[in-house]
C-alpha cells in the first residue's frame, strides 16, 4: 500500500491536490443544492398553508352565513355546522403547522436571514390575532347540537367583519414566505456561481500546471531519448534489452548490425535469430542457458561459467561476409521485486582476440618447432647437416632455374614434375636421417601438391607456378634451418675441422634413430644393426649414407617389417631386424648391403598389384620373369600401397635409388625370400 500510494504524494501531489479541491467544490456545491431543494420544498409547502389559511376563513365564513340562513327557515343545520367545523379544524391546523415551523432558527443563516423568519412569524401571529376572537364566538355552536339565532347571528357578524383583514393578513403571511424562498434562491443562486467559478479556476489551474509539467516532462524525456541513442549508437558493443517473453527489446546499439552482419528488429524472438547466425548446438545450448537466468533463484555469478556463447563462431555466406567472424555474448540479469524481469546482453566482436591468440599459439608452435629442430640437429654433425643443407639448396636452386626457362612442352611438364618430385622426395629421405623434421615436413606437403599433377597429361605452364611457389616454400625452409645450422657452427669451434660427411659410426647411428622414428609412426618395432669394416665412406660417395641407404631403410621398415602381432603369428620376435653392413673389398670396392628380416619379396603379390593398377598389360605381366616383375619396384610412380602416407606410397622411394646408384655408377643386387628376409646389396667402385 506504501508503495501504490508514493507516487501520489510524490511528483503527482499537486495534481492530486487540486483535483481533491475540485471534488470538495462539487461536493459542497452539490450539498448545498440538496440542502436548498429542501428548504424550496419546505417554503412551498408552507406557503400553500398560509393559503389554506385564507381558504379556511372564507369557508367558515361561508358555512356561518349557510348556517344563519338554516336557522331564519327552519332548516336542518347539520349540513352547515360540518362545514364550519372542517373549516375551524383546517385553519387551526395550518396555523400549528406555520407557527411550529416558523419557530425553528434557520439552520443556514447565510442562505436564510433570520429576519426574515422572524417577519413572517409576527405576520401569522398578526393573522391568529384576527382570527381568536372569530374563534371563540364559533366554539360554542359547534359544541351545541341546536344553536340559537343570537349566537350564530354574533358569530356571522365577526366572520363577516374580519373576514377582509383576515385574508389580506394571510395573504401578506404568503409574500412574507415566497420573500423567504426568493431570498434562499438568490443566496444559493450565487453560491453556485461562485463555486462554479472556483471549480472552473482550479480547472484552468489543472490544465494548465499540468500541461506545462507535461510539456517539460516531454522535454526531458526527448533529451534522455537524444543522450541514449547517441550512447548507443557511438558504443562499439552490442547492447539490447532480451525481455521475460525471450523477444529483443526496442533500445539497442547501433554497432548490432555490424556485428551480426544484419539486423537485428525489435521484438525477434532471439533463439530464433541465434539460430540464423550460429550453430544450432549453439542456439539449443543459449536457450536452455537463458531459461536459468530468468530463474529468480538462480544466480548470475553462479552461471557465468556455463555460457554457451562465449567466443562462437558466426554463420555466413562464403565470400559475402564483411563483419565479425566471431561474437562473445554476455547476459546481466534486471531485477525487480525479486523477480528477474529481463536480460541486458552485451555482444562483444573477439575475432581480433582469437587471431591473436591463434597467431601467439602460432608462434609459440614456431618456437616450439625451432626448438625441436635445434635439438634434432644437435644429435647430428652440424657439419654434415651443412653439406646436406648446401646440397639440397643447390639442387632446388637448379629446379628453380629449369622452372623458369622450361619450354612449352607437352612432354616437358610432366618430365620436370616428375624429376622434382624424386629431387623432393630424396631430400626428406635424408632431412628425416638428420633430424631436419621442419624440412621433412615441409617437403612432405610438397609431395602433396605435386602428387595430383603427377597423373595429368595436360599440364600448362600455370600449372607449374603452385609448383614454384612450393619450392621457394621449401627454399625458405631450409634457408632457416640453415641459419640455426651457422649460430651452432659458431659456438662449435672445436669440430670445424671435422670433415662434412662425418665418421661412418654417426651415419649408421643417425640412420638407426631414421629407421626407429619411421617404426614408431608405423606402430612397428625394429631393432638395428649397424656393421662396418671401415671407418669413413669416401667423400664421393656421401650420397651413399646420405640418399641412398635411408630410401632403403624406409623401405624395410614401410614394406618389409611386419607389424608385431603378424610377427608373433609367424613365430618371428615381435621386433624386426633391419642390418647395414659396410665393408671393402679386395679390389677397393665399396659394398653396402640393407637386410631386413621381414615379410620379403613376392613376385606373385607384385603380379596382382601390377595387373591392379594396369601398369602392362595382362599377357604382358604373364610372360615376365620375377626378377622383372620385382624390378617394376624400381620404375617411378609404382607403389604396391593402395594409399600414400609420410613414409611411403608414391612410388618415389626405390626410384630415387636407382637414379642416385646410376649416377654413381653403382650397382645392385637383391636376394629375398617370402617370410623371411629382403637384402639389398650396393657395390662402387671407390677410385
Amino acid at each position: 500500500m506504501k508503495t501504490l500510494l508514493a507516487p501520489l504524494f510524490g511528483k503527482y501531489r499537486d495534481l492530486v491536490l487540486a483535483i481533491g479541491l475540485f471534488l470538495v467544490i462539487d461536493a459542497g456545491v452539490s450539498a448545498i443544492n440538496i440542502y436548498t431543494s429542501r428548504q424550496i420544498e419546505t417554503d412551498t409547502r408552507l406557503i400553500n398553508t398560509a393559503g389554506l389559511l385564507r381558504t379556511y376563513s372564507q369557508q367558515l365564513t361561508k358555512g356561518l352565513l349557510t348556517l344563519d340562513m338554516d336557522l331564519r327557515n327552519e332548516a336542518l343545520t347539520q349540513s352547515s355546522l360540518a362545514e364550519i367545523s372542517e373549516a375551524r379544524l383546517g385553519f387551526d391546523d395550518a396555523r400549528q403547522a406555520l407557527l411550529s415551523e416558523l419557530s425553528k432558527p434557520p439552520a443556514l443563516t447565510l442562505i436564510e436571514p433570520a429576519t426574515l423568519r422572524e417577519e413572517a412569524l409576527e405576520k401569522l401571529k398578526q393573522v391568529v390575532h384576527t382570527w381568536e376572537p372569530i374563534e371563540r364566538e364559533v366554539g360554542p355552536l359547534i359544541v351545541n347540537a341546536a344553536p340559537d339565532s343570537e349566537t350564530t347571528a354574533r358569530a356571522v357578524q365577526k366572520a363577516v367583519t374580519r373576514n377582509n383583514r383576515l385574508t389580506q393578513q394571510a395573504d401578506d403571511l404568503s409574500h412574507s414566505l415566497e420573500d423567504i424562498a426568493r431570498q434562499k434562491t438568490s443566496t444559493v443562486r450565487v453560491i453556485q456561481a461562485v463555486a462554479i467559478s472556483l471549480a472552473f479556476l482550479n480547472f484552468g489551474f489543472i490544465v494548465f500546471t499540468f500541461i506545462g509539467r507535461l510539456l517539460a516532462s516531454d522535454r526531458q524525456i526527448t533529451r534522455a531519448r537524444e543522450e541514449s541513442e547517441r550512447i548507443l549508437g557511438a558504443v562499439h558493443e552490442g547492447l539490447f534489452l532480451l525481455t521475460a517473453e525471450r523477444t529483443v527489446g526496442h533500445q539497442r546499439s547501433a554497432s548490432l548490425e555490424r556485428l551480426f552482419d544484419k539486423p537485428l528488429l525489435p521484438g525477434t524472438p532471439f533463439n530464433d535469430f541465434l539460430a540464423l547466425i550460429t550453430s544450432t548446438e549453439n542456439s539449443t545450448a543459449a536457450e536452455d542457458y537463458i531459461d536459468l537466468l530468468f530463474n529468480p533463484k538462480m544466480k548470475q555469478s553462479l552461471l557465468k561459467q556455463l555460457n554457451p556463447l562465449q567466443e562462437i563462431e558466426l554463420l555466413g555466406k562464403a565470400g559475402a561476409k564483411q563483419g565479425p567472424t566471431h561474437l562473445s555474448f554476455e547476459f546481466d540479469q534486471i531485477r525487480e521485486n525479486g523477480q528477474v524481469v529481463a536480460l541486458l546482453v552485451s555482444v562483444f566482436d573477439v575475432s581480433q582476440k582469437l587471431r591473436l591468440e591463434r597467431e601467439l599459439a602460432g608462434a609459440e608452435a614456431r618456437a616450439d618447432s625451432e626448438m625441436a629442430l635445434l635439438l634434432g640437429v644437435l644429435d647430428h654433425n652440424p657439419n654434415e647437416v651443412a653439406a646436406f643443407l648446401h646440397r639440397a639448396k643447390d639442387t632446388l636452386q637448379l629446379i628453380n632455374g629449369e622452372l623458369q626457362n622450361i619450354q612449352p612442352s607437352r612432354q616437358a611438364y610432366p618430365q620436370l614434375v616428375n624429376r622434382i618430385a624424386r629431387t623432393v622426395h630424396g631430400i626428406k629421405g635424408e632431412a628425416g636421417t638428420l633430424g631436419c623434421a621442419s624440412i621433412s615436413r615441409v617437403a612432405h606437403e610438397f609431395e602433396d601438391e605435386l602428387q595430383p599433377m603427377r597423373q595429368r597429361t595436360d599440364l600448362a605452364g600455370d600449372d607449374l607456378i603452385p609448383v614454384a611457389v612450393a619450392l621457394s616454400r621449401l627454399l625458405g625452409e631450409i634457408a632457416k634451418v640453415e641459419a640455426v645450422i651457422k649460430r651452432i657452427q659458431k659456438f662449435a669451434n672445436d669440430r670445424r675441422d671435422e670433415p662434412p660427411g662425418g665418421s661412418l659410426g654417426e651415419s649408421l647411428q643417425r640412420i638407426e634413430q631414421f629407421a626407429l622414428k619411421i617404426a614408431e609412426d608405423l606402430n612397428k618395432q625394429v631393432r638395428f644393426e649397424g656393421l662396418s669394416e671401415i671407418d669413413e665412406i669416401p667423400p664421393s660417395l656421401s650420397r651413399l649414407l646420405g640418399e641412398i641407404v635411408p630410401q632403403l631403410i624406409r623401405n624395410a621398415v614401410v614394406h618389409g617389417i611386419e607389424a608385431p602381432e603378424q610377427r608373433r603369428k609367424l613365430g618371428k620376435p615381435e621386433s624386426g631386424l633391419i642390418r647395414v653392413e659396410v665393408s671393402s673389398e679386395a679390389d677397393g670396392a665399396l659394398t653396402v648391403a640393407v637386410h631386413d628380416d621381414g615379410c620379403g619379396l613376392s613376385p606373385q603379390y607384385l603380379r596382382q598389384v601390377l595387373s591392379a593398377r594396369q601398369r602392362y598389360p595382362a599377357e604382358q605381366i604373364a610372360a615376365m620373369s620375377d626378377d622383372q616383375i620385382i624390378a617394376t619396384l624400381f620404375e617411378p610412380g609404382f607403389s604396391s600401397l593402395d594409399a600414400a602416407h609420410e613414409h611411403a606410397g608414391r612410388g618415389d622411394g626405390l626410384f630415387v635409388v636407382k637414379e642416385a646408384l646410376r649416377e654413381l655408377g653403382g650397382r645392385l643386387r637383391i636376394s629375398s625370400r617370402p617370410n623371411s628376409h629382403t637384402r639389398f646389396i650396393l657395390q662402387f667402385k671407390t677410385a
